[in-house]
């Protein structure tokens, strides 16, 4: 047996575990580094800003970053290896850090938010795409549900600590970024010594280095019916890397439709996590009220990729996903609605934090297994990219809305997005529904259509 369909058809071993849980713990750090400016801003000295405008600016600044690279860092991963790009990409990600801590006014800390997200918006498809190759495939949505709680688990721990050190240092803000290059540095050091490369990319290199490491990892999953040397069929890898794939025949409506979705779902999903603490402040004049919001907000988030890990397997992890962007709309509109009572307001960002996530969780989760094996973290980062290419716009049309609007009224609209994306979810689900998948003895999944041609694709997962 090769040890890619070993990987997929047998009982996940510690070695594997142990990959995943240092997967786990980066994006945590990263969920940290993302989200700590939302709650380093109420902090800020009132003189460190010109106008409202410039907070949208800088918080937009981290999702510029993350956009850049999303679009062109992520596919290097399909190109020099998924794990060498995690490495880089934290190692831009803590220089960043380290000059936030030292910036000495809001044009400098705008630049080194960018740094940040840059290094962010470089790694996050890459360890998604390796936790889903070394995740088997009767645990790979519960396993993706637990690895996604990374992101809202680092801003809720970093919220928390973030706001001790702030204390303890007599406010000094800088106390957030300094703890988070630190923690940053310790990532790197995981990921160097846990994380392995990815085993498709190791196959399709096929260099003597590749199978020296092909033999290391199958050493490590301790399973007598692995052959180091057997390969799985494989596609043409002459599209590796490559957005061509992405847009080809049978491709650019699936690429669409999840463009559009993740571009909706991070527009509200961004306004809320970063401007929730501010509004609320500036709605009750209570920083303490406005953090303790932005935490339950996470906690929700949390809680939300672990249930999307249980529920989907009872129901369709795409079905799922429309049923809750339409549930955090209904939820948003509520919210606005009970802005003026903060208990109930606050405890309606839990449902929102809960939905959003679930809806964030499987977007990741369904949309690598939907295109080929050497296209999945293109297909992944283009999307991240493209989501967060519109998302960049929320934070700053807030800190311009704020001058005539209020912060409620601005909830209100907040649900239009997650309308649309659900809709758009509910097409892509009902476009590939009737597609199921077989194995074949090499271990590739093959489309074999129910009720419809299948779409080009030559590997893909039942959805």
């Amino acid at each position: 047996m090769d040890i890619s369909t070993a990987i997929k058809k047998s009982p996940m071993t510690r070695f594997q575990y142990l990959a995943l849980t240092a997967c786990l713990l980066v994006l945590t750090i990263d969920g940290f580094d993302v989200f700590v400016m939302g709650f380093v801003l109420p902090h800020l000295p009132d003189g460190f800003f010109g106008s409202s405008a410039e907070k949208g600016y800088l918080l937009s600044a981290g999702l510029v970053g993350m956009t850049v690279g999303s679009l062109l860092l992520s596919p290097l991963g399909d190109r020099f290896g998924r794990r060498k790009l995690v490495l880089w990409c934290l190692v831009v990600n803590f220089i960043g850090m380290a000059a936030s801590a030292m910036s000495p006014n809001v044009e400098s800390l705008t630049l080194a938010r960018f740094v940040t997200g840059l290094g962010i918006g470089g790694m996050t498809a890459s360890l998604t795409v390796l936790v889903q190759e070394y995740s088997s495939e009767k645990r790979r949505n519960a396993v993706m549900g637990v690895y996604t709680i990374g992101f809202p688990l680092g801003s809720l721990i970093g919220g928390f600590i973030g706001t001790m050190l702030v204390s303890a240092f007599g406010g000094a803000w800088q106390a957030m970024f300094v703890f988070g290059a630190a923690i940053t540095g310790l990532a790197f050091i995981l990921a160097l010594t846990v994380i392995p490369e990815s085993i498709d990319f190791l196959v399709t290199a096929n260099t003597a280095e590749a199978r020296a490491e092909i033999v290391r990892v199958a050493a490590k999953l301790r399973n007598p019916a692995v052959d180091p040397d057997a390969r799985p069929a494989m596609a043409d890898k002459a599209d590796s890397g490559s957005i061509r794939g992405l847009l080809a025949k049978g491709m650019y409506y699936r690429t669409l439709l999840t463009w559009v979705a993740y571009s909706c779902v991070m527009s509200m999903f961004y306004f809320a996590s970063f401007w929730t603490p501010e509004l609320i402040r500036l709605s009750s004049g209570n920083a303490d009220l406005g953090t303790t919001a932005g935490l339950i907000l996470s906690l929700g988030g949390v809680v939300g990729a672990l249930v999307f890990g249980v529920w989907t397997l009872k129901i369709s992890a795409l079905k799922l996903v429309w049923i809750a962007m339409l549930t955090t709309a209904l939820a948003i509109v509520a919210f606005a609605s009970f802005f003026s009572q903060p208990g109930i307001a606050i405890a309606l960002t839990v449902v929102i934090g809960l939905f959003t996530f679930i809806s964030i969780t499987g977007l990741m989760a369904v949309v690598p297994p939907l295109y080929p094996v050497r296209t999945r973290s293109t297909a992944l980062g283009w999307m991240l990219g493209i989501g967060r290419m519109f998302s960049i716009s929320a934070p700053i049309l807030v800190g311009y809305a704020l001058m005539v609007a209020a912060p409620r009224t601005l909830y209100f609209y907040a649900a239009v997005p997650m309308l649309v994306g659900a809709a758009v979810m509910y097409a892509l689900w009902r476009h590939v529904r009737g597609e199921a998948t077989s194995t074949s003895a090499t271990g590739t999944a093959t489309t074999q259509p129910v009720s419809r041609p299948a779409h080009g694709e030559d590997e893909v997962v039942s959805l």
